[in-house]
């Protein structure tokens, strides 16, 4: 009998295993991003696109963006493909450090936060 029990104790906590690993890979994660995370880029972007493993839930979701004069104000957020976000820059960007700061949810409706920096560094001719 204490063998049944140990056994059964077992496979009670590797399926336990199994499903914490299935929910920490259940949610939305930021693949890639352009600008690239801690680059430095030659020309002022004309936008900020984030590519995620899943589709992103528009109602949830924002990017905002602040640089060495404070916040950018950028267009709506919105996808050019399934599985990214994107937001458009209406003008020039100075050289200096800017911070990303995104929010989203996939499937799991779980909402996520995260955020990356680039640098515009426009050399002058």
């Amino acid at each position: 009998m204490r063998t049944n029990s140990w056994i059964g104790r077992l496979l009670l906590g590797v399926a336990a295993a199994c499903m914490v690993t299935a929910l920490v890979q259940a949610h939305t994660k930021l693949e890639k991003s352009e600008p690239a995370a801690d680059s430095t880029v030659a020309a002022s972007p004309k936008w900020v696109q984030l590519f995620f493993n899943e589709v992103p839930d528009q109602k949830v979701s924002k990017v905002e963006v602040t640089g060495p004069s404070g916040k950018i104000e950028t267009g709506p957020v919105h996808s050019m493909a399934d599985k990214d976000l994107m937001a458009a820059f209406p003008g020039t960007l100075a050289n200096g450090k800017y911070t990303v700061n995104w929010q989203t949810a996939g499937k799991d409706g779980h909402v996520i936060k995260g955020a990356f920096s680039f640098t515009v560094q426009v050399k002058a001719q």
